[in-house]
């Protein structure tokens, strides 16, 4: 699976230094990427102010948070930037966003070569294939403005929402080295939204390994729409910027919010409908792990997580897709809590091994202590679940296991489309078996060329043919 990694937080909750006091706490924004003393913290209030932008003009902005003498200010062009005191000053002019061809110069400046194209929100800056611009401008877009976006999900929790306070930037690299040039990301990592900038990155994913070409533009626009959703919901208020949400609703309410089609028309789905790749990654862990019932140790692990594995997206998005199905009212009341964070605040104490203590008590709070129980329901909750399987064409392996004797044979199949999910599901499997069938158990694996004939040979097998 494609790696999405949001910068929405940096590298910063892993450093960060919170100071609680009686009435106020000090902070340190440094980790954060601003270039600031560490002060006390106090929220912004909206304040017009004159500053410079990053060329050293003259620009208004608005106080996003104070720290000391300091602050963070939101400019014309959406980027949040650090000025010590004496270097902004209180104004009574209004705060005007940068318009389309201000923003779109500007960017052409900073990327010369590039394309330039908008829509009602975005401004696009590409050197990307047109198709690939176009796709990702209309998944985009789609998201913010539909009737059934992601402001009309806010409005459905009870959230105030409310149109982004600048325009909305996306850049799109034609390669990976272009895309690495422009900022040093882990391997795997095809796009991220950045909070300082308040932009998306990302890159045209092209097949490499013996990839198909057409899943990885899948896999590709699949991150990018996740990346939008943090972009979306970071400038519609229902997640303030610099805020530390606990990982696992940042990025599943993310994946919650930009299931994108696998078929042959990459458009954005809608809010809440099913991940399909999120979905066959759970479908592949839960039938690995069918041996053992639900300890509730995977749901306790991912509300726990500072930081989360491709396995742990999946699960944070299973998790939000379960909450926000079927328990509408709690996950609604825990949402509207934690949306209430202001700048540098949330999920600041992180413990080894990576883990966020308070997380758990918030969750707890909201939804109960059972996690053994809610894992159960979680479960089965993704067995009904349809979708689309993005590997279907791909090769899967049939795993059987026939034990018991000649009259009474026990057999089980089960199909994969990773040999190591399916060697684990055999040995969990035979772990299972009473010690004298263990040594005269038959297990065995097959190789098809798809997902169908694999399934087909499983039910077969099942019924003794």
């Amino acid at each position: 699976m494609l790696v999405c990694r949001s910068l929405s937080i940096l590298l910063a909750a892993a450093q960060f230094a919170g100071v609680a006091g009686a009435e106020e706490r000090t902070v340190d924004p440094r980790p954060f990427g601003f270039d600031l003393a560490p002060g006390a913290l106090r929220a912004g209030k909206g304040e017009i102010v004159t500053t410079s932008d990053a060329a050293g003009q003259p620009a208004m902005g608005r106080i996003h948070a104070r720290i000391g003498e300091g602050a963070v200010i939101l400019l014309p062009d959406g980027q949040l930037v650090a000025r010590p005191a004496g270097q902004f000053a209180p104004s009574d002019r209004p705060f005007q966003p940068l318009d389309k061809d201000a923003l779109k110069a500007r960017l052409l400046e900073e990327f010369p070569g590039f394309k330039v194209a908008h829509t009602g929100h975005y401004v696009y800056v590409y050197d990307s294939s047109e198709e690939f611009a176009l796709a990702t401008s209309r998944i985009l877009e789609t998201m913010l403005s539909d009737k059934t976006g992601l402001k009309a999900f806010a409005e459905n929790q009870k959230l105030t929402v409310h149109e982004p306070a600048t325009l909305l930037v996306a850049v799109m690299f034609r390669t990976d080295e272009e895309f690495q040039r422009y900022r040093r990301m882990p391997d795997g990592v095809v796009a991220y939204y950045h909070t300082l900038s308040n932009r998306v990155f990302m890159y045209e994913q092209a097949a490499n390994g013996g990839a198909r070409a057409d899943l990885a533009l899948q896999q590709s626009i699949a991150t990018i729409a996740h990346e939008g959703a943090h972009q979306i919901l970071h400038n519609i208020g229902v997640q303030q910027r610099l805020s530390l949400w606990p990982m696992w609703l940042s990025e599943g309410l993310a994946e919650y919010c930009a299931p994108t089609s696998t078929d042959a028309r990459l458009r954005w789905k809608g809010v809440g409908v099913v991940n399909d790749m999120r979905m066959f990654e759970l479908e592949q862990y839960i039938k690995s792990n069918a041996a053992a019932p639900p300890s509730g140790e995977l749901i306790d692990h991912t509300v726990l997580a500072a930081r989360l594995t491709s396995t742990g997206y999946a699960t944070a998005w299973s998790v939000v897709h379960y909450l926000a199905k079927n328990k509408r009212a709690e996950f609604a009341a825990y949402l509207r809590e934690v949306a209430a964070l202001g700048p540098f605040e949330g999920a600041t104490e992180i413990t080894p091994p990576g883990i966020v203590r308070g997380n758990r008590a918030l969750f707890i709070k909201h939804f109960g202590d059972d996690f053994a129980g809610l894992e159960t329901k979680l479960v089965l909750h993704l067995k009904k679940q349809p979708y689309a399987d993005p590997f279907a064409g791909a090769p899967h392996l049939v795993a059987t296991l026939l034990a018991g004797d000649a009259r009474r044979p026990q057999r089980q199949a089960n199909t994969f489309h990773s040999r190591e999910l399916a060697e684990k599901w055999l040995d969990d499997s035979l772990a299972k078996l009473p010690a004298d069938q263990r040594a005269s158990a038959t297990p065995a694996l097959r190789l098809f060329p798809n997902r169908a004939a694999a399934e087909n040979y499983a039910r077969q097998w099942l019924a003794g043919k």
